[in-house]
């Protein structure tokens, strides 16, 4: 966290002053710095996060919570883009953000707003019963095989410095594909899509191009093979940058154990 009124250089005036109400009044929001799972690496050279590997955020306040509030905006399903809105210091569009820098700004925040536990109500997927469980959000890792060298050189992963993209070929049909992390746009694009169109249209969201053509990638991807499908899903989950909150829960009914993950909605942001 950084200290405000040192960043100011104003000193804090004594009880008895008659400043005191104004200073309060004048009161300045704690910021505070993030790190950023992707590095600024995916963004090009126009973005305000171009190869930074950190991000100024504020605490959050009762403005805040008014947006967390807002049946409208929650509705909408624009919530959590306006409340990264209004926290990040620099002007930029949360949704150009790639998932895993928005999943890591939103945990910062709510650990400088609310604390680190995340108490929650979980049901066992052996006995069906409730349980309270309480997550501790400071146990968050960044996942992300990305910028292992070792990593991209075993799997024959080449980064294209200039595209900013991951390329590799494909098992079956020996297709080179270029790939990049998905951004809050692209995440809720795959959100709104149908059902019966999930995997193509996840596909569709990292892929960046086929042999270099950005504008074959929709009709390549309706005909891939399932393997080069199920290839390329699994090497994007291994490979892209991201945060992960998971945690042992173990059931008090009937002690059953199973990971979990903290789903980062709108609830996440309220405490019991």
């Amino acid at each position: 966290m950084r200290n405000n009124q040192r960043r100011t250089g104003q000193s804090a005036p004594s009880p008895s002053s008659p400043a005191s109400s104004q200073a309060n009044l004048a009161y300045v929001v704690p910021t505070e710095f993030v790190e950023l799972p992707s590095r600024g690496l995916f963004y090009d050279v126009n973005h305000p996060l171009h190869n930074q590997e950190t991000v100024e955020i504020k605490f959050m306040t009762a403005k805040e919570e008014d947006i967390l509030s807002s049946m409208a905006l929650i509705k909408n399903g624009l919530v959590i883009d306006r409340l990264l809105s209004n926290i990040i210091v620099l002007d930029v569009d949360p949704q150009s953000l790639t998932v895993g820098d928005r999943n890591a700004i939103m945990i910062a925040a709510r650990i400088s707003s609310y604390g680190r536990n995340y108490e929650v109500s979980l049901t066992c997927t052996a006995c069906y019963r409730p349980s309270e469980f309480t997550f501790d959000l400071n146990n968050s890792t960044v996942t992300g095989d990305c910028f292992d060298n070792e990593y991209l050189k075993d799997n024959n992963v080449v980064f294209n410095e200039e595209q900013r993209t991951f390329d590799v070929e494909l098992p079956q049909s020996k297709v080179k594909v270029s790939i990049q992390p998905i951004t809050g746009e692209d995440e809720k694009s795959v959100l709104d899509a149908d059902e019966e169109s999930a995997v193509t249209s996840l596909l569709s969201t990292f892929v960046k191009s086929i042999d270099g053509d950005a504008n074959a990638v929709s009709q390549f991807i309706e005909v891939m093979p399932a393997g080069d499908s199920r290839f390329l899903r699994k090497l994007y989950a291994t490979l892209m940058p991201n945060v992960e909150l998971k945690d042992t829960f173990v059931c008090e009914k009937c002690s059953h154990i199973k990971e979990t993950e903290v789903p980062l909605t709108a609830e996440f942001f309220w405490p019991e």
